[in-house]
């Protein structure tokens, strides 16, 4: 089994026809993204994202307004308070 270091995080999500694949680092500022669109499994983008700017390729606009999004909502997710069993805070 591999190990995975605590500080690795991923997010697979589909919308819009498109499935987008995350993953980052939390000591990186950059999420790593491999979008697909579900109509063409044939059609799959590969993009860096740091700091909300696109290194290197830039996507069309539908692709770019989503992966933004959901870099948004996967980042507040990442800023609310785990939940830890025996926490005396709830």
């Amino acid at each position: 089994m591999l190990h995975l270091p605590k500080s690795f995080v991923s997010r697979i999500c589909t919308f819009g026809g498109y499935e987008v694949r995350g993953w980052r680092y939390a000591e990186e500022a950059a999420w790593h993204l491999k979008v697909k669109s579900t109509h063409d499994s044939r059609r799959q983008n590969a993009y860096l994202v740091t700091d909300g700017e696109f290194n290197c390729r830039t996507p069309n606009i539908e692709e770019e307004m989503l992966i933004l999004g959901l870099i948004s909502e996967w980042e507040a997710e990442l800023l609310k308070p785990s939940k830890d069993v025996g926490s005396d805070h709830e």
